[in-house]
């Protein structure tokens, strides 16, 4: 193994580590926080640091402003972690750079239409648990496919099933775009202003979730 490959792969190692630990449950505040910060990005809000306040009073996860995040994963059957976990052993074993090389597989476009059902089911739990209570919730889905990017120009869906579950608002964050899937007329008027179609203005993607 060359000095390069040695060093590019424990960079690697070092990193997915770091990204486990990021993506476990003593970290929940924090990722909750990071995903509303690329939301808000992407939408167009500008904010402070200290207006991203967790953890708050359940059910509430990120409290911004006058909204009250309710976050939730959208993996499609994966658990998180699991595709870093995965990653962590192939730097583990390779031997080279080389090693690592995959086939290429193109990503396909997703609408919000598909999405819509998803978002549905992904919330359907929580909305039998907090009942009335998501009256006063914003829920936030990030939707965090393989080999898939959101369809920026798809028309918004019909989303009267979902708004039957009585969230004030529901939203979601598929990087790099936010958009706001229905906000209901007691919303942060933020919400009731993107929900129009994706957006996506942050000029540098890299940097969505951080500080």
């Amino acid at each position: 193994m060359t000095d390069i490959d040695r060093k590019f792969l424990e960079n690697l190692i070092a990193h997915a580590a770091e990204t486990r630990v990021f993506l476990g449950n003593k970290m929940k505040p924090e990722r909750e926080r990071a995903v509303c910060r690329a939301f808000l990005r992407a939408i167009g809000v500008l904010f402070d640091e200290n207006e991203l306040v967790a953890p708050t009073i359940e059910p509430t996860d990120v409290a911004f402003r006058d909204a009250r995040f309710q976050v939730r994963d959208l993996l499609r059957g994966r658990k998180r972690g699991d595709d870093w976990k995965d990653k962590k052993g192939q730097y583990d074993q390779a031997q080279s750079i080389a090693d690592l090389v995959e086939r290429y597989s193109p990503p396909v476009p997703v609408s919000l239409a598909s999405l819509v059902p998803e978002v549905t089911e992904a919330l359907s739990e929580k909305a039998a648990k907090y009942s009335t209570g998501c009256s006063g919730l914003d829920a936030l889905i990030y939707v965090d496919l393989r080999d898939a990017f959101l369809e920026a120009n798809s028309p918004m869906p019909d989303t009267a099933e979902l708004e039957h579950q009585g969230w004030r608002s529901v939203s979601l964050f598929f990087s790099p775009y936010g958009a706001t899937l229905f906000a209901g007329g007691h919303a942060p008027s933020f919400l009731r202003d993107a929900a129009r179609s994706p957006s996506m203005k942050w000029a540098n993607i890299g940097t969505l979730f951080e500080p």
